[in-house]
C-alpha cells in the first residue's frame, strides 16, 4: 500500500532530478520553495541536504525550517553550514547565497567546493577566523534581545525571548521557527518567564513600561496585565509562596513585588535595596521560599518571602548586580551573582556570608547567568558583554566551554535540552538569539591559532607579494601574506589594544604605523619585522593613524582621546606639528584628503563634526562640516568626478560624502541601521568611486555614492576596512578575512588578487 510518505519521497526525488539534471540555475520556483519540505514529508530530506546546489537555490527560510535546529547527527556538514548562516541569506539572490555558504565554510576550516559565482558580486578569497562551536541563529527582533527563557509548550521544546522592540517572540527550538510575535508593551521588554499560569501554558514579560503582562502560548492572546510599579519593570518569576502560585517582579523603582497568581492581587511589597533592582531568583531553605534579588547599589539581599522580612545583605559586589540564579550542589541549595565588577560569586543560599569561589577573568560585566547540569555534571551559563557565553563547573568554576559567535555583548543566557541534547540559548545586543549545540567534543569548537578581535587592517606591497597588517585586543600587529592570509610574523610593542594601523612604503621599504591604548603610536619595517620608532606625545588613547605624503617626504597623522591630531615626520621619527581644536571631545578619525595640489588632514571629533585643516603650516581656522548628530568614527578620502571628497561614518548610522573644496556636503548615505565604524574607498568596476562601510548592524555595504544604492555583505562584528584594486580586507571581531569584489570582472594583472603567491 502506497503511504503518504511514499508519495512525498517521489515527488522529492523528481523534482531533484529535473532539477539537477536542468542546472540548479534554472530550477522553478516551486521546487526551489517546496522541495524541502516534499524530503521532510518523505523522510529524505538529509539525504538530499548533502547536495550543496541545492542548498544554494532553495529559498533559505523554508529549507532552514525543514531542517530543523542542526542537532541531528546524521545531517550532513554541508546542511550544518547552511543553518550557522541561513538567517544571512534570507533576500539574498542566489550569487550571493553562494558567496556566503562558501565564506561560511572557510570561516571553519573546510571548502564545499562551490565554484566561484558570476551572479556574485563578491566571492571569498580566503579566511583566517575563529570558528565558533556549532549554534542556530533565530532572527527576527529588530532590536537587543534582553531575555530568554527556555520551556514547554504542550510536548515541544520552545523559547520565550523578549527585545527592546517591545516584542516578545515564541520559538519553536526542533524546527527554528518562530510560532508567535506577541505585541503590546510600549517600551522594552527586559525578562520573560515560562510556565502555568492560571493552570494554562504562559509567558509573563516584564517591560520598561512598569507592566509585566501575561500571554497565553496556545493562542498568543494575553491574559492579564500587572500594574504598580512606578518605574520599568527589570525582572519576573514564577513560584509558590505559602502553597499559593505567586508572581515575583523587580523594579528600578527599588522594590519588589510578590502578587498572588490566582487573584492577581498584589501580596506584599519589599523594599530595602537602595538602587533599582535588576534580577530576582526563588530558591528554598527549610520550606521557605526564599528570592533573591541583585540590585544596581551593587548588593545582594535575600528575602523571607513568607514572613516577607530580609534575611541577609551580602556586600561583596564592587559594581551593579545584573543577574543571580538559584540551583543545588552537592544536595545544597546555593546561588550565583555576577555583575558589573566581571566576576561571579557562588553562595551557599541558607546561611553563607562568604562566598563558595569566585570566578573571574570576564573582560567586561557579567549580565546573566543560568544553572543547571550538563554531562550529568552541574553548571553555570554566564553572558557577558565580552561577547561571549561561557559554560562553566559550578563545582569549582573551571571553564568547560567558551561559545563565542555573537558581535556585540550578551545580554541573557538560559541552560536546558532539546530532545535530550544539552543547549544553551543566548540572546545578545546583536539582535539575535542563538541556540548552542552543548554536546560536541569541547575540544571541536576550539582553534588556538588565531588571534582575539582584529580591530583595524591596511595592505600594502613588498615588491610583488601583497601584505596585511592587523591590529587588536592582543596587542599584536599581525603581518598576513595576500593571497592567503598566512600569518608572516607578529610585531609586539603595545602593551594595549591596537586601534588603528595605516601602512605604505618609505625609501623603498614596507612600513606600518599603529596607535594604540597605550597612548603610543609605533612605526615598523614591516619587511624585516623590525620597530623603527616609538612615537609619544597623545596623553591617552590613540583611536586613529593615517600616513601622507608632501615634498617626498613621508608623514604621519595620528589622533586621539586627548583632543588632538599629530602630524609627525617619520624620516626622523619627530612631532612636526600639533593641532588641538579646542572644545570638539575625542578624535575619532583621522585621514589624508584634498588631493596633491592642495593636500589636507580630514578629522571626525566626538561631537559630530568634521573638520579640515591644510596639510603645511596653516595656523588659520579649520574648515567645518557640519551634518553628523553623534560621533564621527571614521574617515576615508578619495576622488568623485575629478573633486576631492572625504567619507564620513558615525554613530548617528549615516555615511556622508563631503566636498573638501567646497566644503559641503554632496550625499548622505542611509541605510545602516547602528553606528559606523569603519569607512574605505576605492574605484569600482566603471572606475567611479566605491565606497565600502562596517557598521555595528551586522553588515558591511558596498555603496555607489551618487544614487545611494548599495549591496549588503553579511559580515559580522567590523571594526576595520581596507580597499585596493577591487579586493577588500575586513577586520572582525573574529579575525581577518578577505574578498574580491565584482568576481565577473577579471582583475588586471597588477591587482592584488594576481600577484603569485611565493612558495
Amino acid at each position: 500500500m502506497t503511504t503518504k510518505a511514499d508519495l512525498e519521497r517521489a515527488i522529492a526525488r523528481c523534482l531533484h532530478g529535473m532539477a539537477s539534471a536542468e542546472g540548479w540555475e534554472h530550477a522553478n520556483a516551486y521546487t526551489a520553495h517546496y522541495l524541502a519540505l516534499h524530503a521532510r514529508a518523505g523522510g529524505i530530506l538529509t539525504e538530499l541536504a548533502g547536495d550543496v546546489d541545492f542548498l544554494v537555490a532553495a529559498e533559505p527560510e523554508v529549507l532552514a525550517n525543514a531542517l530543523g535546529a542542526g542537532l541531528d547527527p546524521a545531517l550532513p556538514d554541508s546542511a550544518r553550514l547552511f543553518l550557522r548562516c541561513a538567517h544571512q541569506l534570507r533576500g539574498q539572490k542566489p550569487g550571493e547565497r553562494a558567496a556566503v555558504l562558501a565564506l561560511t565554510a572557510l570561516e571553519h576550516g573546510g571548502s564545499l567546493g562551490l565554484a566561484e559565482r558570476p551572479d556574485a558580486c563578491w566571492w571569498p578569497l580566503w579566511s583566517r577566523v575563529e570558528p565558533t562551536a556549532y549554534h542556530r541563529v533565530l532572527a527576527g527582533h529588530t532590536a537587543a534581545v534582553y531575555a530568554v527563557a527556555i520551556g514547554d509548550m504542550d510536548g515541544r521544546p520552545v523559547a520565550a525571548t523578549g527585545s527592546g522592540d517591545c516584542t516578545v517572540r515564541i520559538w519553536d527550538l526542533r524546527d527554528g521557527v518562530a510560532l508567535r510575535v506577541l505585541e503590546g508593551h510600549t517600551q522594552g521588554v527586559n525578562s520573560v518567564a515560562l510556565g502555568l499560569f492560571d493552570d494554562a501554558p504562559s509567558v509573563l514579560s516584564a517591560g520598561g513600561d512598569g507592566t509585566v503582562r501575561v500571554w497565553n502560548l496556545r493562542t498568543g492572546a494575553q491574559s492579564h496585565v500587572f500594574e504598580g510599579h512606578t518605574h520599568g519593570v527589570r525582572t519576573v518569576v514564577l513560584g509558590h509562596v505559602a502553597g499559593r502560585p505567586a508572581v515575583v517582579t523587580g523594579s528600578d523603582d527599588g522594590t519588589i513585588r510578590v502578587w498572588d497568581q490566582r487573584t492577581c492581587g498584589l501580596i506584599r511589597v519589599l523594599e530595602g535595596h537602595t538602587h533599582g533592582v535588576r534580577c530576582v531568583a526563588l530558591g528554598h531553605v527549610d520550606d521557605v521560599t526564599v528570592a533573591v534579588a541583585g540590585s544596581h547599589d551593587g548588593a545582594v539581599r535575600i528575602w523571607d518571602l513568607h514572613q516577607g522580612t530580609l534575611l541577609r545583605t551580602l556586600r561583596r559586589h564592587t559594581g551593579p548586580v545584573r543577574s543571580v540564579a538559584v540551583g543545588r550542589l552537592d544536595g545544597r541549595a546555593v546561588f550565583a551573582s555576577g555583575g558589573g565588577d566581571t566576576r561571579v560569586l557562588l553562595w551557599d543560599l541558607g546561611e553563607g556570608t562568604t562566598p563558595l569561589s569566585v570566578v573571574d577573568g570576564y573582560t567586561y560585566g557579567v549580565n546573566s547567568i543560568g544553572i543547571g547540569t550538563t554531562g550529568g555534571q552541574p553548571a553555570m551559563l554566564t553572558g557577558s558583554y565580552d561577547t561571549t557565553v561561557q559554560l562553566l563547573s559550578l563545582v569549582d568554576g573551571a571553564p568547560l566551554r567558551v561559545l563565542e559567535g555573537h558581535s556585540e555583548g550578551v545580554r541573557s543566557v538560559s541552560l536546558g535540552t532539546l530532545d535530550g541534547i544539552p543547549v544553551a540559548v543566548s540572546g545578545s545586543y546583536d539582535s539575535t538569539v542563538r541556540v548552542w549545540d552543548l554536546s560536541e567534543d569541547e575540544a571541536s569548537g576550539h582553534w588556538s591559532g588565531q588571534p582575539e578581535w582584529q580591530r583595524t587592517v591596511a595592505t600594502v606591497r613588498d615588491g610583488g607579494r601583497g601584505l596585511v597588517v592587523t591590529g587588536g585586543n592582543d596587542c599584536r600587529v599581525q603581518v598576513r601574506d595576500a593571497c592567503d592570509g598566512r600569518l608572516l610574523r607578529e610585531l609586539q610593542g603595545h602593551t594595549d589594544w591596537v586601534r588603528s594601523v595605516a601602512a605604505g612604503e618609505m625609501d623603498g621599504l614596507p612600513v606600518a604605523l599603529t596607535g594604540g591604548d597605550d597612548g603610543t603610536v609605533r612605526m615598523w619595517d614591516l619587511r624585516h619585522g623590525l620597530p623603527l620608532y616609538v612615537l609619544e606625545g597623545h596623553s591617552d588613547w590613540v583611536r586613529s593613524v593615517a600616513l601622507a605624503r608632501q615634498d617626498d617626504h613621508l608623514l604621519g597623522l595620528t589622533a586621539g582621546n586627548d583632543g588632538t591630531v599629530r602630524i609627525w615626520d617619520l624620516s626622523r621619527g619627530v612631532t612636526v606639528r600639533v593641532i588641538d581644536a579646542g572644545p570638539g571631545g575625542p578624535v575619532y578619525a583621522v585621514a589624508a584628503g584634498g588631493g596633491p595640489e592642495a593636500p589636507l588632514i580630514v578629522a571626525g571629533y566626538g561631537d559630530g563634526t568634521v573638520r579640515a585643516w591644510p596639510l603645511g603650516d596653516g595656523g588659520g581656522p579649520p574648515l567645518m562640516l557640519h551634518g553628523h548628530n553623534d560621533w564621527v568614527r571614521s574617515v576615508a578620502c578619495g576622488e568623485m568626478d575629478g573633486t576631492p571628497v572625504a567619507v564620513t561614518g558615525g554613530d548617528d548610522g549615516t555615511v556622508r560624502v563631503w566636498d573638501l573644496r567646497r566644503g559641503e556636503a554632496l550625499h548622505v548615505l542611509e541605510g545602516h541601521g547602528d553606528s559606523v565604524h569603519a569607512v574605505a574607498v576605492g574605484e569600482g568596476v566603471d572606475k567611479e568611486l566605491l565606497v565600502v562601510t562596517g557598521s555595528q548592524d551586522g553588515t558591511v555595504r558596498l555603496w555607489d555614492p551618487r544614487t545611494g544604492s548599495h549591496t549588503v555583505l553579511p559580515l559580522t562584528g567590523c571594526t576595520g576596512l581596507a580597499l585596493r584594486d577591487r579586493t577588500l580586507t575586513a577586520a572582525t571581531h573574529r579575525g581577518v578575512l578577505a574578498l574580491t569584489l565584482f568576481p565577473s570582472v577579471r582583475p588586471a594583472p597588477e591587482e592584488f588578487t594576481a600577484a603569485p603567491c611565493p612558495s
